[in-house]
């Protein structure tokens, strides 16, 4: 734990099945919602059965579904292709929530495939604040112009919001990811040149909804604000709302963002700060306070920003799977994050 800094949050990669409740499944739900998709519960793969496991407090026990994680100092990889599907690792600190989430898409289907895999300590002494690894395959042909994303592989954090951002002082991030080409290889190092050979389209991202009334933040369906940190763009198909337009650049731990911003089709307004340069560059590795990021639109008197009197209700870490020509793998071999008060 952070000592004397009301923290919490850490990590325990934890996706729900579509079955789960409606609290843990509100960011992929948002996600949809802000990108267009489908909302939960309208449609999905073909297994998206499986019960919520049991995490926390325990060594050994069992995650979504109805897999046995041993009681032992080894390590368990957990596989899941193709459906929205939850995984709780134990732990004895606090705990994130993960899931594959693609949605539109049946398994087997000649639309293209993603898997997630997380590598969980099957003791559960995870450093506080400090995820499992885990890392995302897929490959899908281009989509429509109306629904062109298949999927958004994302760790979220789990039992910490919302929380009043005028009670927020600090959003430490530490993480560390990498996109390669191949099915299930995991890059040292991003090779842009090589994706964009096969035409990759796909974003990394932390996405945030915001809203005055606590329960609409929780759900980014009613959310008025979406807040996205971008680490990376591949091409212009992956772009944020509000391309065309770009706004004032914040410099943070010695890295400059855009802000872009625009209304989504449900009326959301997402402001993007991506990582500047643009298209050529992927900030592989960042630590520090994003914070900042969030106070710079509380600068601006305007009912389409938020203000210190929201509430941040969802926080996720993910990637964006829009299509590619062949198999890519996304990995993300440290992630931490800290949300302080």
């Amino acid at each position: 734990m952070v000592v004397g800094i009301g923290l919490l949050v850490n990590a325990v990669l934890v996706a729900i099945p579509i079955g789960g409740s409606v609290g843990a499944l509100m960011g992929i739900d948002a996600h949809r919602s802000a990108t267009g998709q489908k909302p939960l519960f309208t449609g999905g793969t073909d297994d998206d059965s499986g019960s919520i496991g049991n995490g926390g407090g325990s060594n050994g026990g069992t995650h979504g579904g109805s897999e046995v994680v041993p009681n032992d100092d080894g390590i368990t990889r957990i596989s899941k292709c193709d459906v929205s599907y939850g995984i709780i690792p134990p732990s004895k600190t606090e705990q994130y929530t993960l899931n594959p989430n693609p949605w539109g898409v049946k398994a087997g289907s000649d639309v293209g495939d993603l898997c997630l895999d997380v590598l969980m300590w099957n003791n559960a002494t995870y450093p506080t604040n400090t995820a499992p690894e885990f890392s995302v395959t897929w490959q899908y042909d281009q989509g429509p112009n109306t629904a062109p994303v298949h999927a958004y592989p994302n760790i979220r954090v789990d039992d910490v919001l919302p929380k009043k951002m005028s009670d927020v002082k600090e959003l430490y991030v530490d993480v560390h990811w990498t996109y390669g080409v191949g099915k299930n290889k995991t890059a040292e190092t991003t090779d842009i040149d090589a994706l964009k050979d096969i035409d990759l389209s796909t974003n990394v991202a932390i996405d945030m909804f915001l809203d005055s009334d606590k329960e609409k933040a929780e759900n980014g369906t009613n959310a008025k604000f979406e807040v996205m940190v971008w680490f990376w763009m591949s091409s212009v198909t992956a772009q944020p709302h509000g391309w065309s337009n770009p706004g004032k650049n914040k410099t943070i731990e010695g890295q400059t963002f855009t802000l872009f911003q625009d209304k989504n089709s449900e009326g959301t307004m997402v402001l993007s700060w991506v990582a500047r340069p643009f298209l050529t560059d992927a900030l592989e590795k960042f630590t520090g306070d994003i914070y900042p990021l969030i106070e710079e639109l509380y600068t601006t008197e305007n009912d389409d920003y938020p203000s210190t009197d929201d509430y941040l209700g969802s926080l996720s870490f993910g990637t964006e799977a829009y299509d590619v020509k062949e198999h890519v793998t996304f990995s993300v071999p440290k992630y931490e994050i800290a949300i302080k008060t």
